[in-house]
């Protein structure tokens, strides 16, 4: 299986990924635990957005359901 099929195919990249990790030595298992550790700490961890979290970050100006002049004519 070649890293394009892995990478087509997020399903296949875990157990994939598994069987080739088993086959190392357990000193070389934990390098990769170690490489993965790094790699989860450059991601950039993005919490769930908790409700009320944005309260007055958005505002709205006063007028905001007043009618548009440019549908005057329409009304």
């Amino acid at each position: 299986m070649s890293a394009t099929t892995v990478s087509n195919n997020a399903g296949l990249v875990l157990p994939f990924l598994y069987r080739k990790i088993e086959r190392l030595p357990v000193e070389m298992q934990k390098e990769v635990s170690l490489f993965a550790d790094f790699l989860l700490s450059k991601t950039p961890h993005t919490a769930n957005p908790t409700f009320g979290s944005l309260k007055g970050k958005i505002h709205l100006s006063p007028d905001f359901d007043a009618p548009l002049p440019d549908f005057n004519e329409y009304m």
